[in-house]
């Protein structure tokens, strides 16, 4: 029997749904996201069989990925599988970007899913940027690694410190700091937008979420975490950016090593993070700070 296609309501358990996959960033997160680019064109889809829930796609309508290409999900419950529902979705997916007039979408897959990939090449993606994840265990962090780390930063005068906003005026001079070094990371600055900032202020409002590198007056690096709204305990971090002049000294290091130590202290047990291969720099910080690859995805693009 055919899928029906409808938008996504309010009282929809996205979270329910998408249980188990690597790629869903929480309901919340992603709301946030096609909230905030709504009048572009960003869509939600839910597939019903006999009013069953068995799938959902998105579409966000803005540039979000390299290349300036939009971002797509498709998903399907196995048991709904192999019958066109996920074809229906990812048509519904694509008419939405193309009707946004996006250069292209990028979708993900498990780096191990060999069904998915093996789909996706079927129907003219191609494979992309791939992505590990990493653990940290907060409970075992080494004192005299946070300590060197931070070390370095206060030799080159810079002050690590909580973001501490009182009023809009604020929040929009952090935001012109924090879209100068989203803008400028080699890993986004392919056409990738940074998000809105009401956005930004919606998702990382907890002081406790942005750490900034301060040397003067002048903001030079920050590093941002979130909670996955799928599953409480996964503490992820967001992004971590350092000003060209900055890069090369440990300042990103530091960076991550005072924001995990007073995660720690707070209670947090993990700390995960996502990072291009090939990106020998972080991975070596990830290495210092005690980070361990537990998986990863397989970016796939489609140009329109």
């Amino acid at each position: 029997m055919s899928a029906l296609l409808r938008r996504v309501l309010p009282d929809d358990d996205l979270d329910a749904l998408m249980s188990g996959t690597t790629a869903w960033e929480g309901a919340d997160y992603v709301r946030g996201l096609v909230s905030a680019s709504a009048e572009q064109g960003s869509e939600q889809f839910i597939a019903e069989i006999d009013g069953r829930t068995v799938g959902y796609a998105h579409c966000i309508a803005r540039p979000l990925t390299a290349g300036g290409r939009g971002a797509a999900n498709v998903w399907v419950v196995p048991s709904a599988r192999g019958e066109g529902t996920g074809m229906a979705l990812w048509r519904a997916a694509v008419g939405a970007a193309r009707a946004a007039d996006l250069r292209g979408l990028r979708v993900v897959a498990d780096l191990n899913d060999e069904r998915s990939l093996s789909i996706a090449a079927a129907h003219g993606l191609a494979k992309g940027r791939a992505r590990v994840e990493s653990r940290l265990d907060l409970r075992a962090l080494d004192d005299s690694v946070i300590a060197g780390a931070i070390d370095k930063a206060s030799a080159q005068g810079a002050e690590l410190r909580l973001l501490d906003v009182g009023g809009d005026d604020e929040w929009g001079r952090f935001y012109e700091d924090f879209a100068v070094l989203f803008k400028d990371m080699p890993e986004e600055a392919e056409g990738r937008q940074p998000p809105s900032l009401d956005w930004v202020m919606e998702n990382f409002g907890a002081p406790w979420q942005v750490l900034l590198a301060r040397q003067g007056d002048r903001t030079v690096g920050m590093t941002m975490a979130f909670v996955r709204g799928d599953a409480s305990w996964k503490l992820v971090i967001y992004f971590t950016g350092v000003l060209p002049a900055q890069r090369g000294k440990g300042l990103a290091t530091a960076l991550m090593a005072e924001h995990a130590r007073r995660l720690g202290a707070a209670g947090w047990r993990r700390l995960h993070t996502w990072n291009l291969e090939g990106n020998d720099p972080i991975f070596a910080a990830n290495a210092r700070l005690g980070f361990v690859p537990v998986g990863g995805h397989q970016e796939l693009v489609l140009d329109l």
